[in-house]
Formats: C-alpha cells, structure tokens, sequence
C-alpha cells in the first residue's frame, strides 16, 4: 500500500495516457484526413517535401498543384515557394514519419505519399509520446518540492485542467504538446546545469535551447529560466554573471548547440530567398504591435481570455507570488518569463491565435506554471479549511475544463472570439442555442493585421472580405493602367501618400460600379454559403417580403458601402 501511495503519480500520468489513447480513438480523426490540416500542414510540409519529393524548393508542385494546398506554401516575389514554418516541428514528426512511411511501402493498401492514414496516425500519436514525456518530467520536476499527493493533483490539473487535453487530443498535431514537453524538460535540465555545471549539460541545454526557440521562436523567452534560475537578489544575479564570464567556455558550447540546431535552416532560407535570415511571417502580413498589446483581452475577455476559458491558470499565475517566500530560486525567473510571455503573445497581430480553444500560446508554458500551481496547494495545505477546499476547488474546475471542452467541439464556444451575452447565453449548456448565433461576433482580420481589433457580425465579416477581394483584383487592374499611374505619380508628388494607398483609395472609390457588373456572381457567393444564406432567409422573414428581395438588399448593401480602414 505504501509502494502504492509513493508511485500514485506515476499512476495518475498512465491514467492520463490512457484517457488520451481513449478519446483519440473515440474520435478517430485520422480516418476523416483531418489530423494534417491548418498550421499542421506547414510544420508537416518538410517531410515529405524532403523524403519522398526530394525537392525542399517545392518545385515538384508545378506538376502537382493538388498537392500544394496540402502544404500551404507561400510564392516569394522571386518565383520560389517557401514554407512559412520553420523546420521544428518537422524534426519532432520525423521518427513517427519514419516509421509510417516504411509501413506505408510495406503495406500495399496504403499510399506511401506523406498524407494516407499511417501517416495521420503516425502524427496523432506522436503528440500522445510527447505529451508522456513531459508529464514524466514535470513529475521529476515537482517531486523535487512537493508532496506525492501534490504531484499527483497538479498532473491531473495540467493534463485535464486546461487547453493541453483538448491539444493532446482532437488537434494533437499541432504544437503545443511538443513544446510543453521542450520547455518542461528545459526547465529540469537548467536545475540539473547548475547542480552541475558540465560540458555534457551545456551541450543539451544549448541543443534544446535551440530546439525550442526553433519550434516556436517567441518561446525563446525561456532563455530567463536559465539566466535567473537560483537568482534571489541582486547580489545572486551579479554572482550569476560572473560564472558564465569565468566559464565562458560552458557559454560558447551553448550557443554552438543553439546555432547547431538552426543551421539547417538558414541554409534552406539562403537556397529559397537568398537570406541567411528571413522572417517568414512577412510573406503572411503578420507582425507584432508592441506599442498596442492587448493584455486584458488575452487574460480577462470573453472573447479568448486565458484565465476566463482556463481558470486553474490563474490560481497558477496567483501562486508565482507564493514563491518569494516558500520557493526563493524560482520566483524571479518564473515571474519574469511568466510577465515576458504574456507581453509578447498579446502583441501578436492576432492574439487570440485563430481558431482555438482557450489562448492555445501559453499551453506551452504549463509545466513551468504548474511550479507555482503546486505551490498554492502546498500553502493551503497548511490551513486547516483550505487543505480540503483548494483540492475540491482544483477538481470542480478539472470537470469544468473538460465540459468547456465538449462545448468547444459542440460549438456552444466560437472557434474565434465569445462575448459576455454568447459567453451566458451557451454557459453549461452543452449545445448552442438557436439565439447565440446571432449574437457572436468575430474579428475583422484584415483590420487586425493593421493592429485594429474590431468586433463583427459573421456576415459582415463576409461582405468585408468580399469587398476587399474584389477591391484588391482590381487595384491589381489598375496598376498595368500606364495611364493611371502617371496620373496618381502627379498626384502623390508633395502629398505624404504612397502609390499604394493612393491605388487603394481609388480603387475603393471606384469598386462600386464594378461590382454592379458582377451582380450575378457575387449573389452566386451569397447563395453559396450556408451561414450567409441563411441570414438572407431570416432576413426575407422577418421583413416579410420574396427572398430575391432580400438577396437584392444584401447585394446593394456591399456594393454601396466603403470600407477604406
């Protein structure tokens, strides 16, 4: 019974993975082909781009152009194609790649082409691997501080408790259970580097430090759990700065690592856009607004705040404070990354981070927040009414995680932005209602890459995209127009205007009149689409009139509008 009571952790980490294999199974995705999509398809793109084309220019898709949407290149001004992503992912992917693509070549009824079901399955349960080794090494982590029952309880909490369950499961391809699993072992590794300094753990913090900035580069924030780690005063923090000075060879081995692991990518950025370095994100217009973040959205909106749609985190968050006094060596550092991450992912362009469910950027960083999670259960443990309450507390929202988490996937919670009235319309109702449809409102996305964050109906969102596409085709019209560039040159000299606003700005004054002449077309668009064709029925209802009518209301309504932000 003891061996028993001493292991319970160890237990609760296989139960975890079992209940993971389950609902992987229950929901079989990779026989739907939707394990490889979204960002996936860039991570993925390496792969069989390398191993099965042999072709990292992408060439191979001017022969293949069905292929193409499958890896979500961008066309660089220079005619190549690139892949977006780093490299990262791809390396993780690469033993479960291998051994579905051997099978595949074994297996005569599958195609050995990167995308038939092995390789789904090879990518769903890769996470699944991943995920057991970080919870293996957040157990390492807080057995070093805490009681067993504690790890256990805060195991459960991470793994069930927040967005990483439904990243483990239903969209286990993408990053966030690989890079949970980086900076949980990252975090172990840089106690172990200090207990002792080596050339054997300079070597794996520098090789990881890369692989996790590689991955995902905002993450190289972690870089402050090495730096400040043990650091208490200023006194430490200047003691700290002189052993890497003194030890400057252990600082060398780190950074050759960390380039190590980039190398490969700079060689294929130089080969495709004839850069070293080359920030990818530019091709996409996506950029940071470090002058404008949005802080309160991303922890407290109803629209995708953390600690509203992942509440266990922000007794997390709380529990850093704790840690001044109970766990001196990681309060700085903790707080620093902790104050850091949240600064740079709410200065992302889209903060919210697409569609997702709950602030999917910082799952990431849930095995160093599970340190001060414990610790609040430590501190609670220790009064008489809090030692069974915050327990009872971490179970009620464990159960609550996993609701929320049906509901995503029922769509009582938008993929995108919630408000306060969609947020209580759907609360602890499995299903939407029929009323919340109408109230949810989504992001303009191209007001957001210009860092202006305006909520949306659905159908507005449409028109507006709508409207700038045709807008931007036909700004694209006027510019092989001699004439109508040597006029806006004449009117742009002396004005601070560019060419290009001065385009744009014709074009939306003139985009009406053309599109008049795509009437057809554009209520062939509207009929189309499900969601904005039935907001033309309702229309047609409620105002009691034909549904052409309707249709003729909505069409005049595009073309008489301008949207020049």
């Amino acid at each position: 019974m003891q061996k028993i009571k001493n292991s319970f952790s160890r237990i609760v980490i296989w139960f975890i993975l079992a209940a993971v294999m389950l609902v992987n199974f229950s929901h079989h995705k990779w026989q739907s082909g939707t394990v490889i999509e979204h960002d996936v398809k860039a991570y993925y793109s390496y792969l069989p781009a390398a191993i099965i084309y042999n072709d990292l220019t992408l060439k191979f898709l001017d022969d293949d152009p069905q292929i193409f949407d499958e890896m979500w290149p961008v066309t660089l001004p220079n005619g190549n194609k690139m892949i977006v992503t780093s490299y990262g992912m791809s390396l993780l992917y690469s033993p479960f790649f291998l051994l579905a693509h051997g099978y595949s070549l074994l297996d005569n009824n599958f195609e050995a082409d990167g995308y038939s079901l092995p390789y789904s399955m090879a990518l769903n349960f890769s996470a699944a691997f991943y995920l057991l080794l970080g919870l293996f090494f957040l157990r390492k982590l807080l057995k070093r501080y805490f009681k067993e029952w504690i790890v256990a309880l805060v195991l459960l909490a991470v793994a069930a408790g927040t967005n990483l369950a439904y990243y483990a499961t239903y969209e286990a391809a993408m990053t966030h259970c690989y890079n949970f699993a980086l900076i949980t072992v990252f975090t172990w590794l840089v106690i172990k580097w200090y207990e002792s300094p080596s050339r054997k753990n300079a070597i794996a913090v520098g090789a990881l430090f890369g692989l996790i900035a590689l991955v995902r580069p905002s993450n190289i924030l972690v870089f402050f759990i090495l730096l400040l780690w043990d650091v208490k005063s200023w006194s430490d923090f200047t003691a700290r700065l002189w052993f890497y000075i003194k030890r400057f060879d252990f600082v060398l081995i780190m950074i050759i690592l960390f380039f190590l692991v980039w190398t490969p990518q700079f060689f294929y950025w130089k080969t495709i856009t004839g850069q070293w370095i080359f920030y990818s994100y530019s091709t996409k217009d996506a950029s940071f607004f470090w002058g404008n973040p949005q802080i309160i959205d991303i922890l407290f909106s109803y629209k995708k705040g953390w600690f509203v749609y992942t509440p266990i985190m922000l007794i997390a968050f709380l529990g850093i404070f704790l840690l001044r006094k109970r766990m001196k060596e990681a309060f700085w550092p903790i707080l620093i990354f902790t104050i850091l991450n949240i600064y740079v992912q709410s200065s992302w362009w889209s903060w919210w981070f697409g569609g997702a469910f709950g602030l999917r950027a910082f799952i990431d960083s849930y095995g160093i927040m599970a340190l001060p999670l414990a610790m609040v259960l430590d501190a609670a443990s220790q009064k008489k009414f809090l030692k069974y309450a915050a327990p009872a507390v971490l179970i009620v929202l464990i159960w609550y995680n996993t609701f929320q988490m049906r509901q995503y996937t029922k769509g009582a919670i938008h993929f995108w932005w919630n408000n306060k009235e969609a947020y209580w319309e759907n609360f602890l109702r499995l299903h939407p209602t029929s009323e919340y449809w109408d109230m949810v409102r989504v992001p303009d996305y191209y007001l957001a890459r210009k860092g202006i964050y305006e909520a949306v109906t659905p159908v507005e969102k449409r028109r507006r995209d709508l409207w700038r596409g045709y807008r931007d085709n036909y700004i694209n019209t006027l510019k092989q127009n001699p004439q109508v560039i040597d006029s806006l040159k004449l009117f742009t000299t002396g004005v601070e205007k560019t060419m290009d606003e001065a385009l744009k700005e014709l074009a939306s004054k003139r985009i009406g009149i053309e599109l008049q002449q795509k009437e057809e077309e554009i209520k062939n668009r509207i009929t189309s689409d499900k969601e904005w064709n039935k907001f033309v029925n309702k229309l047609a209802l409620k105002n009691e009139i034909p549904y052409d009518s309707a249709l003729n209301i909505e069409f005049k309504r595009i073309i008489n509008t301008l949207y020049l932000k």
